[in-house]
């Protein structure tokens, strides 16, 4: 099965209310978003997160991984965006990642990802995470 790339920028960007498919992307990812700030909330009380440690690092994982491929899938279709200045392949990706909604989707998924390649404590940058309340704008 071959999804186009047209396919996924009217999933992932339109959103049209005709298309099931695009209403249930939607709804999954505004339900991610709001999980995820719940989660960044209960994690800020010792007592719940000491319950359930696993559980929200797993949850975490998850969405991370679900977010990311999010972003890839964004920034691979950018270029059917009717606007003139996403056209070029490559420049259209580039303006596309540089967009506010777009860096802001990359501070949200790159504080995980940094762990992995700088050895200092990136703690505060959980704060970062709470930063997906505002893709709910989109």
């Amino acid at each position: 099965m071959r999804v186009s790339r047209k396919r996924v920028y009217t999933l992932l960007e339109i959103g049209r209310k005709n298309d099931r498919l695009s209403e249930y992307t939607d709804i999954a990812l505004i339900t991610l978003i709001t999980l995820n700030v719940l989660s960044v909330i209960f994690e800020s009380v010792p007592g719940i997160y000491a319950a359930a440690p696993v559980f929200f690092d797993r949850f975490k994982f998850f969405s991370v991984v679900v977010f990311t491929i999010e972003y890839v899938l964004r920034v691979w279709s950018a270029p059917e965006h009717p606007s003139i200045k996403y056209n070029d392949a490559f420049l259209g990706r580039l303006r596309y990642m540089l967009s506010p909604m777009a860096v802001l989707d990359l501070l949200v998924i790159l504080p995980f990802y940094l762990v992995f390649f700088v050895h200092v404590d990136l703690r505060m940058l959980r704060v970062l995470r709470l930063l997906r309340v505002f893709r709910l704008t989109r």
